[in-house]
């Protein structure tokens, strides 16, 4: 009996973690599948109109498809709601332009920057990290313009156990993004 009172607390307090961790996992996934329904939908457009309206509706409309989603449960309901204070939803398009020496150049679109639903949290990758990712092997990739789109949203506890607390803090900023391949944003041939 005293090993078990002893070793009872011990089991608790792992159980709960490990259950908060599920909800948590269950969170993420849900902000993957937004993310990748929407590059999966909008990888087909062009977002390099020259008409400015079309321009932002494309990003406007890959961010609202993210949010959208995230709703489709339960709209009166939503499983995830963004809070305008903290959360974010980042869309930017990348192409490559190769110059007569075959030395690419990273284009990101829209050309003042991603677009950010609220502004509030910066995009995870560099623009190197994506030219590295465009030309490797040293060599542009064919047909390797791709759209990124990003959401951070922050978890709040769903158990609220106090002893979890030094352990998460609150919130936990999520970050689940998709990258897919942008048939618009195909590389300029030399």
């Amino acid at each position: 009996m005293v090993e078990i009172a002893i070793a009872f607390p011990v089991i608790i307090i792992l159980l709960s973690g490990v259950v908060e961790f599920g909800f948590m996992i269950n969170y993420y996934l849900s902000l993957l599948d937004a993310t990748r329904e929407s590059a999966r939908f909008y990888s087909n457009l062009d977002p390099f109109n020259d008409d400015l309206t079309d321009n932002m509706s494309f990003y406007s409309g890959a961010s609202a498809m993210v949010i959208d989603r995230l709703r489709v449960i339960d709209p009166g309901n939503p499983l995830i709601e963004l809070d305008l204070a903290r959360d974010d939803v980042i869309i930017t398009a990348y192409s490559l332009d190769v110059d007569a020496f075959g030395v690419p150049t990273l284009i990101s679109y829209p050309s003042g920057g991603p677009f950010h639903q609220t502004n509030n949290q910066p995009s995870a990758f560099s623009d190197t990290e994506i030219l590295n990712t465009l030309t490797a092997g040293g060599d542009p990739l064919v047909d390797s313009g791709i759209l990124l789109v990003e959401v951070w949203w922050g978890y709040d506890e769903v158990l609220d156990l106090p002893w979890l607390d030094p352990f998460l803090p609150e919130p936990v900023m999520l970050h689940a993004y998709s990258i897919m391949p942008l048939i618009a944003a195909e590389p300029v041939d030399p």
